[in-house]
């Protein structure tokens, strides 16, 4: 039998998202800005700042939309468009602020 097991030394490339989200807001979502695919709808976490793990392509394009939604209808929806993730080392990203 063979396992196979990546090297430790190889980097594993992904795209980082990192939200600070308002403190009125409950959910967040990050979309491609093409095909409108949801790559992460979720509650905000206790921090407020939200870190997201992404596919390598979007590492080298402007393709996403990040929005914060707030479900007590205080404010509408706020987001930025034309998102480019940033390059990391997936092994390495601490997701506790």
């Amino acid at each position: 039998m063979y396992q196979f097991e990546p090297q430790k030394d190889v980097p594993v490339h992904r795209g980082l998202v990192e939200i600070d989200i308002d403190i009125d807001a409950e959910r967040y979502l990050i979309m491609h800005r093409r095909t409108l695919m949801v790559l992460m709808h979720a509650p905000v976490p206790a921090s407020n700042i939200a870190r997201v793990l992404v596919p390598f392509e979007h590492t080298n394009q402007h393709d996403l939309m990040v929005m914060i939604l707030d479900d007590d209808n205080e404010y509408n929806m706020a987001g930025n468009d034309k998102v480019q993730a940033q390059l990391v080392d997936a092994r390495t990203v601490n997701f506790n602020p």
